[in-house]
């Protein structure tokens, strides 16, 4: 004799699995994020930031490098910059938190003397820019000669004859920034839109 075939027992079905809702509302991130991305590339950097950010902070994680959105420096050295003598300028785009820890630590002096042993030991966490202007110049270095990096952060040393830090770090939001080299030290604005 044969057996009849098994048959499912009537009852409640079983509640949604915890994983599959998580990867539901994953998957709608995701799907909205390539909606607004397709709206502009400039709205494609904020999408994958704010994913970036909910993501580590979601599942308790380090932060991760974020892509940079921004339209680049301005570079204005005065007349009697470094004490009118040219001075060199560096721009780092770190990728890796624990150096940019490192690096905020360092005074432009030791960053200048001990550069290149950081940039063999941290190939892939570090790019730099580097530049040098005289006194009285000015330097636009826009968003297409840069990069959009994906960065911890963005900091700026200035290699300058007087004592001091000579080193900022941009603000995490900034669209671009004004880097005004005076004749002992410098300062950060934003940048005009309309500056040449």
């Amino acid at each position: 004799m044969s057996r009849p075939p098994s048959r499912p027992m009537p009852g409640p079905s079983r509640p949604p699995r915890p994983h599959r809702a998580a990867r539901r509302r994953l998957t709608a991130l995701a799907l909205l994020a390539a909606g607004l991305g397709l709206g502009g590339c400039a709205g494609v950097g904020q999408v994958a930031k704010a994913i970036g950010s909910a993501t580590a902070n979601t599942f308790g994680g380090p932060p991760v490098p974020q892509w940079l959105s921004w339209e680049g420096l301005l570079l204005q050295a005065s007349p009697d910059a470094n004490q009118s003598t040219a001075v060199a300028v560096d721009v780092l785009f770190v990728r890796d938190a624990e150096l940019l820890q490192t690096l905020q630590a360092l005074p432009a002096a030791k960053w200048f003397t001990t550069r290149e042993e950081l940039q063999r030991t941290w190939p892939d966490g570090l790019r730099v820019h580097s530049v040098e202007l005289v006194p009285g110049q000015s330097l636009r270095l826009s968003e297409a000669l840069l990069g959009s990096p994906r960065v911890s952060g963005v900091l700026i040393f200035a290699d300058y004859l007087s004592p001091g830090e000579h080193r900022a770090r941009l603000p995490e939001d900034f669209t671009g920034a004004t880097v005004r080299l005076g004749p002992r030290g410098f300062t950060l604005a934003p940048l005009r839109t309309n500056t040449p």
